[in-house]
C-alpha cells in the first residue's frame, strides 16, 4: 500500500479511495476511538483527517450506514451503530410464524461448557484445532412453542469471563451483550442451510420424533475486518415456523 501525496490518504493500486476511507473508519471504531452509540466527527473534520473530498467521504459513510455500522440521526449527526432488540429482530433473526408474523423470540438458556475446536470450528472461527471455545445452547420459542435449538461456539480468548451466570442474567440480546461487555461488535453474518434429521436431544427439546426432518442453519458471525467471532448451529422445526432471510448489504469489498 502506498501513500497518495495529493490526498494524504492511504491508497492501494486498483482499490477505490472511498474503500480505503471506509476501512480506516472501521479500524477507528474497532480500536474504540469511537464507541457504540457515540457520534463520529463531522464530515468536514473527517475529510480533513483523511485528505479526501466530501463525495468520497460520503460514499464510504453511506456504505457503513447501509450495513448498520453507522447510523444517521436527523439533525444530530452520524453515530456508531449500537445493537438493540429491534436491530436483532430485523437484521439477524429470520424465523417467523407460519402466518408470516415476525416477533421477538422467547429465549431459554439451556447449558454452558468449555470445549475445544475441531477442524470445522477451527476453520470457521480462524483459530487452531484444539483452541479453547465456550459452547452454550439456547432454546428459542415463538408464541410459547419451542421452534429452534441454537448451539453456539465462541473463542474463549475473545470472551474472557463469559460464564453461565452472565448468560442467565443478561437482559439484552446476545449480540448486544457481546458489544457492551466484551467490546465485540457484530457487523455481518453468513449462513448456509441444509436439511437434517432430529437426534434425541433435538427431538426432546422441539417436541418431535427422533429422525423427524429439521432445518439446520449454520451461521458464522463476523466483527470488523471480517474476523469471525461466533459459530452457530440452529436446528429449526419448520412445522411451527418459517425461515425467511432478507438480503443485507455487506460492507465487505
Amino acid at each position: 500500500m502506498s501513500r497518495n501525496p495529493s490526498t494524504n490518504a492511504w491508497s492501494q493500486p486498483g482499490v477505490p479511495l472511498y474503500r480505503e476511507v471506509r476501512k480506516q473508519i472501521t479500524e477507528a471504531i474497532d480500536s474504540n476511538e469511537w464507541r457504540p452509540g457515540e457520534a463520529i466527527p463531522s464530515e468536514a473534520k473527517l475529510c480533513e483527517r483523511f485528505g479526501v473530498s466530501m463525495g468520497t467521504l460520503r460514499k464510504a459513510v453511506d456504505e457503513l450506514t447501509a450495513s448498520g455500522v453507522l447510523v444517521r440521526k436527523q439533525g444530530l449527526g452520524t453515530f456508531v451503530g449500537r445493537h438493540s432488540h429491534d436491530r436483532y429482530l430485523f437484521s439477524y433473526f429470520h424465523l417467523v410464524g407460519r402466518d408470516g408474523h415476525k416477533e421477538y423470540p422467547g429465549v431459554q438458556f439451556s447449558r454452558f461448557r468449555t470445549t475445544t475446536a475441531d477442524a470445522f470450528a477451527a476453520k470457521a472461527l480462524a483459530v487452531k484445532v484444539g483452541a479453547r471455545l465456550f459452547h452454550f445452547a439456547n432454546v428459542l420459542s415463538l408464541r410459547g412453542r419451542a421452534t429452534s435449538l441454537d448451539e453456539i461456539y465462541v473463542p474463549a480468548s475473545l470472551f474472557q469471563g463469559l460464564n453461565e451466570e452472565r448468560l442467565l442474567d443478561r437482559s439484552t440480546t446476545l449480540y448486544q451483550m457481546y458489544q457492551d461487555e466484551f467490546n465485540v461488535s457484530v457487523v455481518r453474518t453468513a449462513e448456509r442451510v441444509r436439511a437434517c434429521a432430529a437426534i434425541s436431544e433435538q427431538a426432546e427439546v422441539l417436541d418431535t420424533d427422533i429422525g423427524a426432518p429439521l432445518l439446520e442453519i449454520i451461521r458464522i458471525v463476523y466483527t470488523f475486518q471480517d474476523r469471525p467471532i461466533e459459530l452457530r448451529y440452529s436446528y429449526v422445526d419448520t412445522r411451527k415456523c418459517e425461515y425467511r432471510p432478507h438480503t443485507m448489504f455487506s460492507h465487505r469489498s
